[in-house]
């Protein structure tokens, strides 16, 4: 063979492989979430509170019960900020109205969660043991009569689990699920989790809602233990980014 013949073909390889490192690059490039309709990011709080609750949540307890302390902290190294939450035989939610979304538009509630404590011994599925290090809840309604979805971090309960509660005498009903246990709360990892808030809701209480809460909770009072969780953003988006991990 011909030495001119040889680097022909040499060249040819060396393209051929240049060619498939730019396709797997770009394969693995994450998917565009789309349209973004609303974002918390935790930048700011409300540092006048008895909670440094973040700007424009507000705190809600349960009387005659500790209450879950939330606090807006930067992480190390980064200087991100995040929503903490820790609860040591306690209970508590912060809630956010949310306003200028439209669920048809951006249905995919999308955030960045860890846990680095479990309220131990702790079942979604047993009254006595409902506690979870932290729950996310869309939801419609006022104090007297709401209906909401919840994506849960729970301890014993099945990942993939999921079930119906109610609250306040029946005033609060709740369709909830199961995202994530025990199983990965090592090593404190952050995850990003996606679900059609959107389809859940209508699955669960035959609507799509116009008018929209979130609320965050971190529970250990059933149990009498002590959980804590953190919340880097979360968000509604118009498309899937694959990215759940």
């Amino acid at each position: 063979m011909s030495v001119r013949r040889m680097l022909a073909i040499f060249g040819v390889v060396l393209c051929a492989a240049f060619l498939t490192a730019v396709l797997m690059g770009f394969s693995s490039r994450p998917q565009e979430t789309g349209t973004v309709g609303w974002k918390e990011d935790f930048d700011t709080a409300d540092t006048e509170s008895s909670h440094s609750v973040p700007e424009g949540w507000t705190f809600r307890g349960k009387p005659g019960t500790p209450k879950t302390v939330f606090s807006v902290v930067k992480g190390k190294g980064d200087g991100q900020s995040y929503l903490h939450m820790e609860a040591d035989k306690a209970t508590g939610s912060v809630i956010c109205q949310i306003t200028g979304v439209d669920l048809e538009r951006t249905p995919i509630l999308r955030w960045r969660w860890r846990v680095t404590e479990l309220p131990e011994g702790a079942d979604g599925r047993v009254k006595a043991k409902d506690d979870q290090a932290i729950g996310i809840y869309l939801g419609t309604g006022g104090m007297l009569s709401n209906k909401s979805v919840s994506y849960r971090w729970d301890t014993d309960t099945p990942d993939g689990a999921k079930g119906d509660c109610v609250y306040g005498g029946g005033t609060v009903k709740v369709k909830w699920y199961t995202l994530r246990n025990k199983e990965d709360a090592k090593h404190g990892k952050w995850y990003v989790e996606e679900r059609d808030c959107a389809r859940d809701f209508k699955e669960a209480w035959g609507f799509c809602p116009g008018k929209i809460f979130l609320s965050v909770c971190c529970n250990s009072q059933y149990t009498g233990t002590e959980a804590e969780a953190d919340l880097d953003w979360i968000e509604f988006v118009s498309g899937r980014s694959d990215e759940r991990n």
